[in-house]
């Protein structure tokens, strides 16, 4: 698949898993593309993170072969306003390591792995509960207007994070929200 500015956030991510694939090189999209994918782009960014277990320097290879330039962590394409970057891993959420990821989406036949809704609604509360960034609250709170989320599952996460107070101060801003 050729990278141009017409591919969309998908397109654009299974366009990259498949030349990893080509690389027997594995990733897991995470952060804030999950979030633009699950609620239709309503928080846009133009990065994806993908969490690998590979080198850089192979990635990096796999990479250039279909145009990428890497620039400290980043890898950007002359064609897209995307870039891509491979934060270390493993895959986790808070204090939970490693993670499995449960979602994931199918794009002209290459699968890419990614959180699912409900562990992206983690994975934003973690930076609200460690860092107090509002932005990844609200980001929160778009997924679950967008996705269904097991508030069941998130509710005993955030207990084991230690967070049953800011827990419980999100789902009073989820309700408030969902009323305007």
């Amino acid at each position: 698949m050729k990278i141009t500015r017409r591919l969309n956030r998908k397109a654009f991510a299974a366009a990259v898993v498949k030349q990893l694939k080509k690389y027997e090189i594995s990733a897991v999209l995470v952060g804030g593309a999950c979030v633009s994918i699950y609620t239709n782009e309503r928080h846009a960014s133009h990065d994806l993170d993908f969490i690998s277990p590979q080198a850089h320097e192979k990635i990096e290879q796999a990479l250039a072969e279909i145009g990428f330039k890497r620039k400290n962590n980043s890898y950007k394409h002359i064609d897209s306003d995307f870039y891509v970057e491979f934060p270390s891993g493993p895959v986790a959420i808070g204090n939970e390591v490693p993670v499995k990821p449960d979602g994931g989406f199918t794009y002209r036949g290459t699968q890419v792995q990614m959180l699912s809704p409900t562990q992206s609604v983690m994975d934003r509360l973690s930076a609200w509960y460690h860092w107090s960034d509002h932005g990844s609250l609200i980001n929160a709170i778009l997924i679950c207007e967008s996705q269904p989320v097991n508030l069941d599952k998130v509710r005993r996460w955030s207990k084991l994070e230690g967070e049953e107070k800011k827990y419980e101060q999100f789902l009073i801003d989820l309700k408030t929200n969902k009323k305007k």
